[in-house]
Order: C-alpha cells, then sequence, then structure tokens
C-alpha cells in the first residue's frame, strides 16, 4: 500500500509564548511571517529559514508575536501596496495593553477585560469597568491576550472574516485600554489599620516522586485501554452489544467534555469522544484495523495552578478499512497527540481522609497525516 504525505502544521495548546504565525487554509496554524507579495502569490519564511510561495488564496490570517494581526482579505490586491502593508504590519509598534480582547461571535462582540481564569468549556474575566464576568467558550471565536498570544477556537474559516469585520473595533477597543491607562488618576491612599491576613489556602495535593513515576505509566496505559476499545468497536465480527459497551468503556477514561480531531482533504474537524466512536463503528468497510506505535510524553505531566497535573502523550495511528474482496480500500498513518490529565480526589478510609489521583484522557489532536 502507497501513503502520500499532506503535512498539518500544528501549534500545541499548551504553549505560553507568543510567536509570529500565519493560519493556512487547512486550518491549522505556522510559526512563520509573511516576506513578499507578488501577482495572486505570497511568499513566506518558516523557522526553517527557507522562503515558501503559496497561492494568496491558501492564508487567511496573520498574527505578530505582539497580537497584532492582518486578515488577507485586507491584502491590497496590487502586489507593490500588498507589500507596503505586510512591511508596515511587521514594523508597527508593541500594542502596549494592559488587558485581554475577547472576540464573541454571535453577535460579533469585542470585549475587553482582564481573564482571571480559564478552562477548557469558560473564561472568566473582569470588565473595564471592574465588573466580574463570565462567557462560555462556545461562543467564543478568538481571544487575543495582552501578552501578544492569540487562541482561535472555532474553525479558522469562520474566525477569518469575523476578525476582518471586527479588526477597525478591536483597534478602537485597544486605543482606549491604552488611554484609560494613560488618564487613570495616581492618587494617595490613606494609611489603614492593617487587618490579619486571611486565612492561607489548603497546600495543593503533590506527588512523590514514586507518585509520578507510577501516574506518568498509568497515563501511557490508558492510552493503551483506549486503543483497545477502538479494535473492538470497528470489529466487523463483533455483536453491536459488544461494541456498545466498548464506547461506554472508551468514554469512561475521558474527560466530559473532550474532543477527538479528525483529518481529512477538507481540513481537521473535531468530534465528540462519543460521536467519533459511533462514526467509527459504522464505517462502511468489511474489517478494519487499527493500531497504535510509538506511544511516549511529548509534554511530561507538570502541575498547574488548579492543583492538577497535564501532560501531552504523541502517538502514531495506523488504520486500514478493507473491502470485502479483503485488499485495503484506505490506509492511513496520523501523529495524534493526546492531553492528559491527573486530578486529585478524596477519599475516606477507615474515618481519615487520603488523597487519590484519577488519569484522565483529554483533547486528541492531530499532527500530520500520511493517507493512501
Amino acid at each position: 500500500m502507497k501513503y502520500f504525505v499532506t503535512l498539518l502544521f500544528l501549534f500545541p495548546m499548551l504553549s505560553v509564548t507568543a510567536q509570529d504565525r500565519i493560519w493556512l487554509d487547512n486550518g491549522n496554524p505556522v510559526q512563520a511571517k509573511l516576506s513578499r507579495a507578488m501577482d495572486n502569490k505570497l511568499e513566506w519564511i518558516a523557522a526553517d529559514g527557507i522562503p515558501r510561495i503559496y497561492s494568496r488564496k491558501r492564508f487567511l490570517v496573520v498574527f505578530s508575536s505582539s497580537g497584532q494581526f492582518i486578515v488577507i482579505s485586507e491584502l491590497n490586491e496590487n502586489s507593490s501596496k500588498a507589500q507596503s502593508q505586510i512591511e508596515a504590519f511587521y514594523k508597527s509598534p508593541a500594542r502596549n495593553v494592559s488587558q485581554d480582547v475577547i472576540i464573541k461571535s454571535v453577535p460579533l462582540t469585542v470585549i475587553a477585560g482582564s481573564i482571571s481564569y480559564e478552562s477548557d468549556e469558560v473564561i472568566n474575566y473582569l470588565s473595564s469597568e471592574g465588573n466580574a464576568a463570565s462567557i462560555n467558550k462556545e461562543e467564543v471565536a478568538a481571544v487575543i491576550y495582552k501578552d501578544g498570544r492569540h487562541e482561535i477556537l472555532r474553525d479558522v474559516v469562520d474566525v477569518a472574516p469575523l476578525l476582518a469585520l471586527a479588526h477597525k473595533e478591536i483597534e478602537k477597543k485597544e486605543r482606549e485600554i491604552v488611554r484609560k491607562a494613560q488618564e487613570k488618576p495616581v492618587t494617595q491612599v490613606a494609611a489603614k489599620p492593617e487587618k490579619p491576613a486571611p486565612p492561607k489556602e489548603p497546600a495543593k495535593p503533590f506527588l512523590s516522586d514514586s507518585e509520578y513515576k507510577e501516574y506518568s505509566a498509568k497515563g501511557i496505559r490508558r492510552v493503551d485501554e483506549f486503543t483497545s476499545y477502538l479494535r473492538i468497536i470497528g470489529d466487523k465480527s463483533l455483536k453491536s452489544e459488544d461494541k456498545n459497551k466498548a464506547v461506554q468503556q472508551a468514554l469512561s477514561l475521558f474527560e466530559p467534555q473532550a474532543t477527538v480531531a479528525v483529518s481529512s482533504a477538507k481540513g481537521v474537524k473535531k468530534y465528540p469522544v462519543k460521536e467519533y466512536l459511533n462514526r467509527l463503528k459504522l464505517l462502511p468497510y468489511s474489517k478494519i484495523n487499527i493500531t497504535w506505535n510509538e506511544v511516549k510524553y511529548v509534554s511530561e505531566l507538570k502541575q498547574e495552578a488548579d492543583g492538577n497535573y497535564y501532560g501531552i502523550i504523541a502517538a502514531q495511528q495506523v488504520f486500514e478499512g478493507f473491502a470485502a474482496n479483503g485488499k485495503v480500500a484506505y490506509g492511513d498513518i496520523t501523529k495524534k497527540n493526546i492531553r492528559v490529565k491527573l486530578e486529585s480526589y478524596q477519599k475516606t478510609i477507615d474515618g481519615k481522609d487520603t488523597v487519590n489521583w484519577e488519569v484522565l484522557l483529554g483533547n486528541i489532536g492531530v499532527e500530520t497525516t500520511e493517507g493512501q
């Protein structure tokens, strides 16, 4: 069986540094800069320093490391004018804003505030007026952080035109943030009697060295369990009851809101885990083989502010779907990455509270795919 390679650039969600990025029409970002505008084409240079030329239609939106952006639809069709826009974009001064910007998709709204907490489902923030507020991430198209990072929360093909429509409003909000910061009077605060310090929060539970090794290995075993259920779900010789039981067992390994990314010629699409497993069960092949190789951590477990540990496991998935004649009808090799969460909970044994840990799998992403 022959395979061809379609390269998909992936930027991990857990990255904490702002970088120059280009979002392409395959739905993924690449760390790179635009360098030259030509007739219906753009030249760009990635981290390897090699210039590449793509049709202008391949590009959607470009971000600078400071959080400024330009939507490709905003570039002038005249190549010399577009070149001037690109050069001016990269020479723009730093934003120097003290608040984050949240772009809500429906209705299209630009919200300025200071994000105080963020999870997979929600963003909590203080508005420009100092009021506490919250927004569900399903309503958010993108976030531009005050430190220059950005996050695209929906399909970038849909987000790019929203950014173009909201561009002037975003710039206006950021000018207001800077102006208010400059106008804010410095007042002398009268000395107040010292108040007793608030009680300290209970210490976060942590893993000993031996526990860390034990639960790191358990994360790998969770992935192995998941792949064993995939083989059962895809086995056409088994009864529906057995497959349905395997679906439920596989779901118990994941966080409730976890998704699985699937790549195709149209780009990358994310499915809830249950929907992904049910779709796998119904694939129109007489036989399915799924194996996962090279399963290993690419980001070791690390404790974060909520007290839980998080890491990323990478693996290579080999998929083969066979026709009735026994020949491979479709096959691909996909590099996957899986978010792992180690969550603590208390359990009472003989009247004594003990800390236990549960290993859960999170979102499954796609890095590269080689398909038939």
